[in-house]
């Protein structure tokens, strides 16, 4: 009969393996729960500040609209822009301004930091803006060159602006939310588009232009009182710095320090760069690779036709022999994008990227086809007589849906995942740069679009210039599904590091 003294000691020791284990329990639940950022609110403060801007430059493109139609019938004088040129400059001016500045704001927002950088970009939009305000006083040869300089002002303020801006909500917020709180740029944007062709209607160009005015003075008040992001401190090596701002960004019961070493573990001995030792670096495959990578995409998102379709909705619809065009025009441009971005912002954390973009890149393309058809049989001779309102009505609703389609795809798809995409596969040692570079690309294919789209339309026809921009659209598809990784749920760090070391096997093969 065994010993019932050896019982309490196998009760102790067994009491104690509980213990254990309980404990590691215990201690495993905490640090998931310890993992999770409590503080919600303090991301969203901050990216909601800084986006302002994008809806300043989004009013911006949206007070083109209104004021080519008011200006447009202007006949001659001083202050008509009635002429086809007039209205190409007109356009093409901001375009222009934002494609030369995005390069030199890439690096400035990794010089001045990511705070600074936003604050300053409000003095060319107030500047811009305020040139614009003073047309209404001349009356002389002085008038149009105003109206284009404060034009090509804003749109330096635009290209700063988006390179800025396109990195702080992705550097502030949490890996999980980091496309919501992205993805509201683009929100913005289509929501002041919106509004500046909106109000445009019901007012002169010169009190449309007041109103982003005294924004631009709300938004540089309010970018005083947020945060520069951990990324670009610890790079200043600020550590104490950037670890109070990721407490006040995460919350009290959050691992913090790990976030930071993350972070340092990626621009560990890496110091602030000149423009020169920022382009070496574009000598090494995870670098420069990455840059091209975002950069053929955002060649293929302007040149979608997303660029031709809004600046000539109006147009469009009018050759399509569309009822009541202007006002349709802004229902199937400015009305779906709002929508369609407000959808992005759910779907950009429920869908990786890469899905995002194929699948709406397919839809685009469809949508551009169907368009295209439209268009052929629309005007071919089918009418007897052509004018008869019976027959030429008869299938407007396909160029309706079709351009809806086109907006809607691009504002949820395309442009909200590379806008996702930039700030997440550029390398934090020159993602301003980078992002720049970018920009750069697709600021320059805008204009490119905008100058061409007229001469290519008459050249082949408004369907073969809606076919060609659906067979666009299938190539950027193939591009996205062969060579863009999925970045969902992944930290921007982890991302880097995945290429760093994609471009070292690729080396050791060599």
């Amino acid at each position: 009969m065994p010993s019932l003294t050896n019982f309490p000691v196998r009760s102790q020791e067994t009491s104690d393996e509980t213990g254990r284990l309980l404990g590691e329990l215990t201690s495993s639940s905490a640090e998931r729960y310890y993992e999770r950022p409590s503080r919600i609110w303090a991301v969203a403060y901050v990216c909601i500040v800084s986006i302002q801007a994008l809806f300043i430059l989004g009013f911006a493109l949206g007070f083109s609209s209104p004021v080519l139609s008011e200006l447009g019938d202007e006949k001659g004088g001083y202050r008509s822009l009635r002429k086809t040129t007039y209205q190409d400059v007109f356009s093409i001016t901001i375009l222009a301004g934002a494609t030369v500045v995005a390069p030199l704001g890439g690096y400035m927002v990794d010089y001045l930091g990511r705070k600074l950088s936003i604050i300053l970009c409000s003095v060319p939009y107030t500047i811009g803006w305020l040139l614009i305000v003073l047309t209404v006083t001349i009356d002389g040869p002085a008038f149009r060159p105003l109206m284009f300089a404060g034009r090509f002002i804003l749109g330096i303020a635009s290209g700063w602006s988006s390179v800025s801006i396109g990195l702080y909500p992705a550097e502030m917020s949490t890996r999980q939310l980091r496309g919501a709180f992205v993805v509201l740029n683009q929100l913005a944007l289509n929501f002041g588009t919106f509004l500046g062709q909106l109000i445009g209607v019901y007012i002169s160009y010169y009190w449309l232009a007041v109103i982003p005015l005294g924004l631009t003075l709300v938004f540089t008040l309010s970018a005083t009182t947020i945060k520069e992001t951990p990324r670009w401190l610890m790079t200043q090596g600020k550590r104490q710095e950037a670890h109070k701002v990721l407490r006040w960004l995460r919350g009290p019961n959050y691992d913090v320090d790990q976030e930071l070493q993350d972070i340092e573990d990626q621009i560990l001995s890496q110091n602030k760069l000149t423009v020169l030792e920022a382009l070496r670096e574009f000598k090494h495959r995870y670098v420069f690779y990455p840059v091209i990578l975002a950069s053929i995409i955002m060649f293929f998102r302007q040149f979608s036709g997303i660029t031709a379709i809004l600046f000539n909705a109006e147009r469009i619809f009018t050759h399509a022999k569309v009822k009541s065009p202007g006002l349709t025009s802004s229902l199937a441009t400015g009305g779906v994008q709002i929508f369609a971005s407000f959808t992005g912002v759910f779907i950009a954390d429920l869908f990786g990227r890469r899905k995002i973009i194929i699948v709406s890149s397919i839809v685009m393309s469809f949508s551009h086809a169907a368009m295209g058809a439209y268009d052929y049989v629309n005007n071919k001779p089918y009418c007897h007589p052509p004018d008869d309102p019976k027959c030429e009505h008869r299938l407007y609703p396909i160029a309706i849906v079709s351009i809806a389609c086109i907006v809607a795809s691009y504002s949820a798809g395309i442009s909200a995942a590379s806008r996702l995409l930039l700030p997440e596969l550029i390398p934090l040692r020159v993602r301003g740069l980078g992002v720049g570079i970018s920009l750069f690309v697709s600021w320059g294919s805008s204009v490119i679009i905008a100058g061409l789209f007229d001469n290519y339309e008459d050249a082949v026809k408004p369907y073969g210039t809606f076919w060609t921009f659906s067979l666009i659209c299938v190539c950027a598809a193939i591009y996205t599904a062969i060579f863009i990784p999925e970045t969902k749920g992944r930290s921007l760090e982890d991302i880097e590091r995945s290429f760093r070391e994609r471009g070292q096997r690729r080396l050791h093969l060599q």
